[in-house]
């Protein structure tokens, strides 16, 4: 004999119904003793996610709560960019200058420390400061080497996310004209969006060269069947 009733238990239900596999209930006013359950939902729906995705963005003060809740931990002394990527509000020459700090074995310790590094507000470090820790290491990390806009192929830069063949064809010939002072200049001469940097950041560096003028023959090419750039939210 069937079961009355829905065969789905509550959460299970709330769980389909927040992903889309289910439609939602109609709206009723939600009655006070039901605040802990919503929450117990949402957080399980966030772990789900989580698992699904480590990396998933944290777009806002609730979902940084609920994420340090569950056990999310951002070592400011080791994070890599794609971490500090994820916490909301975060500019990509702050992650730029952490990153930095660490390559140069620069420890910070404590809230107001990185406050003063970035220029961040504090109602800012605030929001973040659940998932943040501060860790001391005694080596410095293994970051990957950078490479050098300045000096790179053609063929090196279209490995990198957010260059597609024409972005790599325009920085080959505005290199020509005069290297790249930093990653700032960078962004202004080639256009970039900020989501494309902050995919490079943690990637490039522009170094000194050499930019060797490109000989007949070896200039680059742009290659029809290369994947098309990086855009946020891919």
């Amino acid at each position: 004999m069937a079961a009355q009733g829905h065969w789905l238990d509550p959460l299970a239900r709330r769980l389909l119904q927040a992903t889309g596999h289910l439609p939602r209930d109609p709206v009723a006013p939600t009655a006070p003793e039901r605040d802990g359950h919503d929450e117990a939902v949402e957080l399980e729906l966030l772990s789900l996610k989580l698992h699904q995705n480590p990396w998933l963005p944290l777009p806002d003060a609730v979902s940084v709560q609920r994420a340090a809740r569950l056990g999310v931990q951002l070592d400011v002394n080791r994070a890599p960019a794609a971490q500090w990527q994820r916490l909301p509000g975060m500019h990509w020459q702050w992650i730029e200058r952490l990153l930095q700090l660490q390559r140069r074995g620069i420890h910070l310790h404590d809230l107001a420390e990185l406050g003063q590094h970035l220029g961040a507000s504090p109602a800012l470090l605030r929001l973040w400061q659940p998932v943040l820790v501060f860790r001391s290491h005694g080596i410095p990390p293994r970051l990957p080497p950078l490479v050098d806009v300045n000096g790179a192929s053609g063929h090196q830069l279209c490995n990198l996310p957010g260059l597609d063949t024409g972005r790599v064809a325009l920085l080959l010939r505005e290199r020509q004209r005069g290297r790249f002072r930093g990653l700032a200049d960078l962004q202004t001469r080639l256009r970039l969006p900020d989501p494309v940097m902050a995919a490079l950041v943690g990637r490039i560096h522009c170094g000194r060269g050499p930019v060797p003028p490109d000989l007949p023959g070896r200039a680059f090419k742009p290659d029809p069947s290369s994947p098309p750039f990086f855009s946020a939210g891919t």
